[in-house]
Order: structure tokens, then C-alpha cells, then sequence
């Protein structure tokens, strides 16, 4: 649907139209398909991140994401140069021409992300509790 136009919110309504199951509501029931009023609604971000997936053409790709220490749990994302890409690891169920077509639609389409400000003091202050930049901090909301 996606390589012929359709963008990923007429596929989530198609989806939760039809009452297809998401990801989690199939891990949860085991059926893909549910007459019944269910929770386990489709959203748009579900479905960008399954057409960037590489492995619904038979790819495992590990070492996306490691961790700061052994102490502290906190994950970052690695480069996609040093991810680690096995191919044809399992049977695909897309076709590899299909997805790289998805993969070029969806680069034209991305939104680019430009910041509209950039504060002069923005790298010095930093979060008394969780000792990063971060503003979205819950607990120095709530002080």
C-alpha cells in the first residue's frame, strides 16, 4: 500500500477499519484479525518503523543500540555503520525490491527537523537529578 501512494495514516485507518490487530494486540490474542471492539489500536509510527524494519526481507540486524557502561543503564543509539546486518537469515515476507521502493518514498517524504532556536546557554545547564541536559526531566518538573 505504501509503495503505491498510500500514506501511513490511510494504512492505519485501513488496519483499525478492518480490525487487523497490532503487533502487541497479536502477541497478546495470537489472532490477526478481531470483530470485537479491541485495544490494540494500529498507530502511524508502528507502521513507519515496520517499513524501515529489514527484517521483514529475512535480515537480522544487531548492535543498534549499547550501553554507557556496565554500571549505568542508560542505551545509545550506534551509528548504522557498525551495525551488525546478517542477510537472509530467515524466510522474507516482503519482497526486497518492494522495500527498497518503501525506503526511497520514505526518505522523500521524511520531514527534515530543523531547530528554530539554539540558546546560547543551552549546553551549560543541566538537570540537578539526572545530571543531563534535559529539560524534559519529570522529577525537575515537579520542583
Amino acid at each position: 500500500m505504501y509503495v503505491n501512494g498510500t500514506g501511513s495514516k490511510l494504512i492505519v485507518e485501513y488496519l483499525n477499519n478492518n480490525h487487523y490487530l497490532s503487533p502487541s494486540g497479536y502477541r497478546k490474542t495470537g489472532i490477526v484479525q478481531d470483530e470485537n471492539k479491541n485495544n490494540y489500536f494500529w498507530n502511524a509510527t508502528t507502521v513507519c518503523d515496520m517499513l524501515k524494519n529489514e527484517v521483514y526481507i529475512g535480515n537480522t540486524v544487531q548492535n543498534k543500540v549499547s550501553v554507557v557502561s556496565y554500571k549505568v543503564k542508560k542505551l545509545r543509539k550506534v551509528a548504522k555503520e557498525r551495525h551488525i546486518r546478517v542477510e537472509n537469515t530467515h524466510e522474507a515476507i516482503i519482497d526486497k525490491d518492494v522495500f527498497q521502493k518503501a525506503q526511497i518514498i520514505h526518505k522523500q517524504r521524511a520531514k527534515k527537523i530543523i531547530k528554530q532556536y539554539d540558546y546560547l546557554l543551552r549546553s551549560l545547564i543541566y538537570c540537578k537529578h539526572c545530571r543531563l541536559a534535559n529539560a524534559n526531566c519529570i522529577k525537575s518538573k515537579s520542583q
